[in-house]
């Protein structure tokens, strides 16, 4: 038998019937919420997935309002419309009903507290836009509706929480599918981003690309900075080609000096490859302080010496460290002379020097240089959304990072698409994944089976992300188009849109 504060039973009411009590509509309010609150919650959510369905509704309601206060003739004039007449029909007497009498009004509240309170919420809204703002009228209505709007207080309920809830369940579902947090978050804020960004993300997700296209915008990034650093370079040597000051080779001769002391014993060689390679070195060096010190000894001219030795110093493979060291100690002291003697050539060459040291670590730690295969790249990459696994997961991210932000160009949402691409959970959870939903059956039958399966799926969660993100953007995307309304009055409203729907079915 259904309880007296059940919506059937109640708006079935007998007028024999006796009235409701202050203590059964505190009741049934209480007990009624939470599902009042979800019919709430579902109709903003209707609104926001059937936007066409939504303005044709507010559409046909504003037609019948306007039918209903117009002279007949007028209305005749411009035409009438019968249905958009009896919707407005059905929405008045709806709220007649509702609140038109003591007892219509305390079964609403009985029965629908959360759509009550969404009620007043609204009709305080209106009167705070068209309130007089003198005399703190307008703000005063629009705290009230702030204060009554159910969406509001619930979440300033779980406000508290709900930071720690998302990242808990990234965490969580990052575990499950075997992707890593990382890869959520950037199908959440693709979705969230729109543009070129989501379709990045999908196209990578649905395998519509193939995965060395991000190695292409990954490389093209890299291609750009060089590029940058090189330009910034010839702007800052115009003031250095005007420094004609003749620099000192004292300093650059006793470099080479302790240089072959670590390769030489007493004149005979200790390490023949370093020995060479010093030897390389020190020969540019004799035969560029021969040449004529007012076109050659400039820190223009020196610098020109510089890039010499430095090609011998990148031509030393990374294991020989002693003949790298040699040489390498003998390209400091030239930077380092050039630097001392002529303070404009420090200032150029700093963020030449940053810039460079940059792109080699990109290199170096994404294989992106013009020697490393595509497939070691590739690999490089996509480990950056496997935080779990890889123990250099934050330094290749915050260089993955410094890529896309001076490339120009995004990777992150490429990789996290093809990292969630796959049906089937990655790494070790993909041999687990099965043992975890047989374990969920046996506890609570098919219905925990299918979640756990779904919860393991990198597609169907990357999907789901993807589409938290786009609800969200969508419902900022409504707010800035209402910028006179608060964003909870503009959800409470979303939720109004449904009513007439509802009559209507």
């Amino acid at each position: 038998m259904a309880n007296w504060w059940d919506q059937d039973t109640v708006l079935g009411q007998k007028p024999e019937q006796k009235p409701l009590s202050a203590g059964q509509v505190v009741e049934g309010a209480i007990t009624n919420f939470p599902k009042s609150l979800g019919n709430v919650i579902g109709g903003v959510v209707e609104a926001v997935t059937s936007p066409i369905q939504t303005a044709k509704t507010v559409i046909d309601l504003g037609a019948g309002i306007l039918q209903n206060i117009l002279p007949e003739g007028m209305v005749r004039a411009i035409g009438e419309d019968k249905a958009s007449r009896e919707l407005a029909n059905k929405v008045g007497q709806f709220y007649t009903e509702r609140y038109g009498s003591v007892e219509g009004a305390k079964k609403a509240i009985a029965t629908d507290p959360a759509g009550v309170l969404a009620d007043i919420s609204t009709v305080l809204t209106g009167g705070a836009m068209v309130a007089p703002k003198a005399g703190g009228v307008s703000a005063t209505l629009a705290k009230a509706a702030y204060a009554t709007d159910p969406l509001v207080a619930t979440g300033r309920t779980i406000a508290a929480g709900t930071g720690a809830a998302g990242r808990g369940a990234k965490a969580v579902l990052g575990s499950t599918t075997g992707v890593g947090t990382e890869a959520i978050q950037q199908a959440f804020e693709a979705g969230k981003a729109g543009g070129q960004q989501a379709k990045s993300f999908t196209e990578n997700l649905r395998g519509k690309v193939g995965a060395t296209e991000v190695l292409d915008i990954a490389k093209q990034n890299l291609s750009d900075i060089q590029q940058a650093k090189q330009a910034e370079y010839r702007s800052g040597m115009v003031n250095i080609r005007n420094d004609k000051t003749v620099l000192d080779f004292t300093g650059i001769d006793n470099a080479v000096s302790n240089a072959m002391n670590k390769v030489m014993y007493k004149g005979q060689v200790k390490n023949e490859a370093a020995a060479s390679q010093l030897g390389k070195a020190q020969t540019y060096i004799e035969e560029w302080k021969a040449l004529d010190p007012a076109e050659y000894h400039t820190p223009e001219g020196l610098d020109a010496l510089k890039q010499k030795v430095g090609d011998v110093l990148e031509g030393i493979p990374f294991e020989a460290k002693t003949a790298r060291t040699a040489v390498g100690e003998v390209y400091n002291a030239i930077k380092s002379e050039i630097t001392k003697q002529a303070p404009t050539y420090a200032k150029v060459m700093k963020q030449y020097t940053d810039q460079s040291d940059l792109i080699r670590e990109i290199e170096r730690a994404l294989s992106l240089g013009q020697k490393a295969s595509a497939d070691t790249a590739i690999r490089k990459l996509q480990s950056l959304m496997r935080n779990n696994v890889n123990t250099n997961y934050g330094e290749r991210l915050r260089l993955a990072r410094q890529l896309e932000q001076q490339g120009g160009r995004q990777l992150m949402p490429a990789l996290a698409g093809q990292a969630m691409s796959d049906l089937t959970p990655r790494g070790i959870q993909r041999a687990t994944a099965p043992i975890t939903s047989g374990m969920g059956f046996m506890a609570g039958g098919i219905p925990l089976a299918a979640g756990t399966a779904l919860a393991s799926s990198p597609r169907i969660v990357g999907e789901a992300a993807y589409g938290m993100g786009q609800l969200q953007r969508g419902l900022l995307g409504a707010r800035s188009a209402a910028p006179n309304l608060p964003y909870q009055g503009l959800l409470n409203m979303l939720y109004q849109t449904q009513q007439p729907k509802e009559l209507m079915e």
